[in-house]
């Protein structure tokens, strides 16, 4: 009984000690409160309807706002606005706009404008816009416009961001991006991207004004930007059939998908023309050195896996090659090319009955070394074929 009495004096003498304001719209204001869990407070059952300077709520609080600082152990709740400093063992949430920094165990939520720090241990949500700064364990959330940065553990989802977003798994805008999207999986901006997306497997975006970086990157439109990665496929970038005859690979198929500026090759060729049958797949990337109307310049670095006969090759057997090409288009669509290559066949395959390792596919060498059992020949070659585009 006496802890009992004790705790009703000391919010009776509190109560007593508060100052209040009125504004024109019923408002109070005061310049601090203390609350158990409303309407156990100083405020009492004017707590809603009070804006207090220092705000201390035990276990959760509820007031009309603050412009200061509030300390909640559990939760504290705002009805209209914050302007200043809230810590929160749980939760901060606030109805109105929200200017300063934010602390919550486990998450910040506010319905509207945000100006300024959030960082939370599990989410940070925002309904209205966000300029500032989000940390959190694994959600930030800003379903208007922002000029941010954004740090989640597992994810950011925006609408239209002018910034950073970092995440562990994902980045997501529904607008556009104009800054940089770094993820451990994934980016994808429904607008345009000016600016950066880096991520561990895949990109996504509408258009891309900067760079893609990953393993797979997609997009509608690369403007004035590049696509880098395993497989780059943008619907209005650049795609092109190929068919070839070489010394090495007598014929071959590629197929090039990208932008000119960097795309990726995929490729497939045989050697019938020597006295052993020998296939090969390989993958490469290239560039356009010059895209002119009347001659077309490409750079390519190719590394097929050579099989010796009909069966996959179980041994590192591979041709690297350094390709040049110059094309003559013939229409809009078809184009004649010829170049030089540069050859390099590193191989440690053995063949039963055979006193050295390597690989007889090289039609001739200009240099042959030995590196352990690793057999690595080198030649110039050529190549030259028809392009569909």
């Amino acid at each position: 009984m006496k802890t009992i009495k004790l705790f009703i004096l000391s919010f009776t003498v509190l109560s007593s000690l508060s100052v209040y304001a009125q504004d024109n719209n019923g408002v109070y204001e005061a310049p601090f409160q203390v609350t158990f869990i409303p309407p156990l407070g100083t405020n009492g059952l004017n707590a809603g309807n009070t804006i207090n300077q220092f705000s201390l709520n035990i276990l959760a609080g509820y007031a009309a706002g603050v412009d200061g600082v509030e300390i909640g152990g559990l939760v504290n709740i705002n009805r209209e606005m914050m302007n200043g400093v809230q810590f929160a063992g749980f939760t901060n949430i606030t109805g109105g706009e929200t200017t300063g920094l934010q602390f919550a165990g486990f998450g910040n939520i506010n319905a509207d404008r945000t100006d300024g720090l959030q960082f939370a241990g599990f989410s940070n949500i925002n309904s209205g816009s966000l300029t500032g700064f989000q940390a959190a364990g694994f959600l930030n959330l800003a379903r208007e416009n922002s000029k941010a940065v954004q740090l989640a553990g597992f994810s950011n989802l925006s609408h239209e961001i002018e910034g950073v977003q970092i995440a562990g798994f994902s980045n997501i805008s529904s607008g556009s991006v104009n800054g940089v999207q770094i993820a451990g999986f994934t980016n994808i901006a429904n607008g345009t991207v000016k600016g950066a997306q880096l991520a561990g497997f895949l990109n996504v975006a509408r258009k891309v004004d900067g760079v893609q970086i990953s393993v797979f990157n997609i997009a509608d439109t690369v403007t004035n930007g590049i696509p880098i990665g395993f497989l780059s496929i943008v619907r209005n970038g650049y795609r092109e059939f190929e068919v070839g005859i070489s010394e090495g690979l007598n014929t071959y198929a590629s197929f090039k998908i990208g932008v000119k500026q960097f795309y990726n090759i995929f490729s497939v060729g045989m050697q019938n023309l020597s006295n052993k049958f020998r296939w090969g797949f390989g993958y490469g990337v290239g560039t356009h050195l010059s895209d002119r109307e009347n001659l077309k310049v490409n750079l390519e670095l190719m590394s097929y896996h050579i099989n010796e006969g009909g069966r996959f090759t179980n041994a590192y057997n591979d041709l690297q090659q350094l390709k040049l090409t110059f094309a003559k288009p013939l229409s809009n669509n078809v184009s004649l090319f010829v170049g030089p290559t540069v050859n390099l066949m590193i191989s440690d395959y053995y063949k039963k009955g055979s006193q050295k390792t390597g690989s007889n596919f090289a039609p001739y060498t200009i240099a042959n070394q030995w590196s352990g059992n690793t057999s690595l020949q080198y030649w110039f070659g050529f190549n030259a074929g028809i392009r569909i585009h």
